[in-house]
């Protein structure tokens, strides 16, 4: 594995050494690094040059500062900036640049020539910007960030200094803090950390057991905006910053908070465990049935069957189902349960009720323990007259209807119906779920959906792929020939910066629901070569999918090595229907390594395999099969972070991608067996 060196505060912050584990790779090789010390300033230098209040304060030339990355962009909670600490203090650069991590992560050193740019401060915050008319300071220009910016070696994490809230002050601004004996206030457990998907960015109040309070700054941009507030006690960790005369803190990733023991008063804690014996679902709908509304001791457990990614369910609601039945879950607060998933849920106390005639039970994400990623229920075939007839029974559970027509409207969100030779029903879709624009198939069509009430029966499609079959207009539009993916590879070879006129088709083999990709990536497969989509916006196209894109104009363009269709947006997607996924290509690593090029976004599988540097998925692993090593990454936001890396000689079936290096990403803990 990469060997790295962390930084560590003594006093006011000093460094020491020790090894770790990153996710993300060394310098490319043959990119020259600024290796020799050319700084002429300390950090906290620099910021003496600035008066608190006034106007921007222009660097004299010359000065040149270094410093280590402290903060990472790659989950969303930062934007457009960069804060770099020294052992005397830590500075925040405000860049006209998005996904900075990519290229100076968190260990990096990085030196700061300051000709031509500014220092000044934000509402107390000092920061280094470039010279602006009638501001204090403004983005370093995204053409200029190379002259600004000089890339310098991989140091190592800076370990955060362990500070009491009341020893706070203005010299550890812009540095990474750990705050002990840390919990949220009593009153945000339940909540979210911020309302995703445009719900607000929100500040959170923690407190330590002295009484003591900092504001945490939570961006709903953050991939972990709709994380539950942890329920217990424990540090957290961040870069500290100042608005006016309040403190605050902003986390890089939700591993940044560690509340899993006691509260400062002996409550909460246990790491969502949810204890207790097993109650059938169907067990509940009989007890409300029969006047109670009060859940009993124990727990229900099944698999999410809709989709949060989708929003066509309120955020606050999803809906599970066992071998006995379906429930709907009400939380108290937004959740990001994926589809698929398996969990437990505490029913100890909890209200059973209806809502508009759909039954729910009502709880907390806190009441919540997370079993993995599980095996979505077979949906039940069944005719419209089979639904309605056992409607109470089958309620939130997975129907599928052949042999249908949906009519009423042109796209999903319109008011429309399926019917078959036996009846015909409504179907539901938000006007603000992701593909209620999207255009319906016309035609015979196979419908899967969730049994639903609402003061009528219905069904909810849960993603645009609940409808099969069909035709449609074209979506995107585009026309052209079809292109095969090999040929797209062979064209940006030779030079091509953009795709031609036409349509790529294949089979989505990445699986946005268990957060393995990004929210606005996919990976496309046919025949034997793949690319990587990245779409404007989170898509909702599922494992298994095939799909048809309309790549006419789209840029083509390599991220860290990884050649991708870019800047995609949902509305070229011309068709989605339901494809069989590629047998995986066997390959050993070596194989894998030295024709990277070939096997690139496809799925390969590595036999006889071993893995190290780790024992659960999370960040880089190594595999090795005796040809090679590769590194496997794991996001720290999939929902298989977190669960343990089987031992010995195992099977891995992965998508082989490219971030500067070779690596790997499994979707799901099991493609490795």
């Amino acid at each position: 594995m990469i060997r790295f060196i962390k930084f560590c505060f003594l006093g006011l912050l000093l460094v020491q050494i020790s090894a770790c584990v990153d996710q993300e790779f060394d310098t490319p090789p043959g990119k020259a690094v600024q290796v020799e010390d050319i700084s002429t300033t300390t950090i906290s230098a620099l910021k003496a040059m600035h008066t608190i209040g006034e106007d921007g304060t222009p660097i004299p030339a010359g000065t040149v500062v270094k410093g280590i990355v402290v903060s990472d962009d790659n989950a969303g909670s930062f934007f457009k900036e960069m804060v770099i600490q020294d052992a005397s203090g830590g500075v925040l650069i405000r860049i006209n640049r998005g996904d900075l991590s990519t290229i100076f992560r968190q260990g990096k050193q990085v030196f700061v020539m300051c000709d031509g740019l500014n220092i000044g401060d934000y509402n107390g915050l000092i920061q280094i910007g470039y010279p602006a008319a009638g501001e204090n300071i403004d983005r370093i220009p995204d053409t200029e960030i190379d002259n600004h910016i000089i890339e310098g070696e991989f140091i190592g994490e800076i370990v955060p200094n362990k500070v009491s809230l009341s020893d706070i002050n203005s010299s550890l601004y812009s540095t990474l803090i750990e705050i002990q004996e840390a919990e949220f206030e009593d009153g945000l457990i339940g909540s979210t950390l911020a309302i995703p998907n445009g719900g607000g960015t929100q500040n959170r109040t923690v407190e330590d057991c002295g009484g003591d309070k900092i504001t945490l700054r939570a961006s709903d941009f953050a991939d972990f905006a709709g994380a539950p507030i942890p329920s217990g006690g424990g540090t957290i960790t961040g870069v500290l910053s100042v608005f006016g005369t309040t403190n605050q803190l902003t986390i890089r990733d939700f591993d940044d908070i560690a509340m899993d023991g006691p509260r400062c008063d002996g409550s909460g804690g246990g790491g969502g465990t949810v204890d207790g014996d097993q109650v059938d679902i169907s067990a509940i709908k009989a007890l409300f049935a029969n006047g109670t509304t009060t859940g009993p001791n124990g727990f229900i457990e099944g698999i999410v069957i809709s989709d949060v990614v989708s929003e066509n369910t309120p955020i606050r609601n999803m809906v599970i189902q066992d071998g006995t039945g379906g429930i709907i879950v009400r939380f108290s607060a937004a959740h990001t349960f994926p589809i698929g998933q398996k969990l437990k849920v505490a029913t100890n106390g909890v209200e059973i009720s209806e809502f508009n005639g759909g039954l729910q039970v009502n709880t907390t994400t806190a009441g919540v323990e997370d079993l993995g990623q599980g095996i979505l229920p077979t949906a039940r075939v069944a005719t419209i007259e089979d639904i309605l007839e056992n409607f109470d029974a089958w309620e939130s559970t997975l129907v599928q209807v052949n042999m249908a027509e949906i009519t009423g409207g042109s796209t999903f969100g319109d008011a429309n119906e399926i019917s078959d030779a036996s009846g015909e029903l409504a179907t539901f879709v938000y006007n603000d779920a992701v593909f209620s624009g999207d255009e319906l198939p016309t035609g015979e069509v196979t419908v899967t959906g969730i049994v639903s009430e609402f003061n009528v029966a219905q069904i909810i499609l849960r993603n645009k792929a609940d409808v099969q079959g069909g035709t449609t207009g074209g979506g995107g539009g585009g026309g052209g020939d079809q292109i095969s993916i090999a040929d797209l590879r062979t064209a940006f070879a030779g030079g091509a910066g953009t795709a031609p006129d036409g349509f790529i088709e294949g089979v989505v083999i990445s699986d946005y629901t268990t957060m393995s990709v990004n929210s606005q990536n996919l990976h496309i497969q046919d025949g034997d070569r793949g690319i990587a989509i990245r779409f404007t916006e989170p898509h909702s196209f599922p494992l298994g999918a095939k799909i048809k894109v309309n790549v006419t104009g789209t840029e083509l363009s390599e991220y860290n090595g990884l050649l991708q269709l870019n800047f995609t947006e949902i509305s070229q997607v011309e068709s989605n229907t339901a494809g069989t996924l590629p047998t995986p290509i066997i390959v050993t690593v070596g194989e894998l390594t030295s024709n990277l090029e070939q096997y690139e976004s496809t799925l390969i599988k590595i036999e006889g395999a071993m893995i190290s540097g780790g024992t659960t998925f999370e960040g880089g692993l190594d595999v090795s099969d005796g040809t090679g090593t590769v590194e496997m990454y794991t996001r720290s936001s999939s929902t298989f972070a977190n669960s343990a890396v089987p031992t010995g000689t195992v099977s891995v079936t992965a998508i082989a991608t490219e971030f500067n290096d070779p690596s790997l990403t499994i979707r799901s803990a099991s493609d490795v067996n």
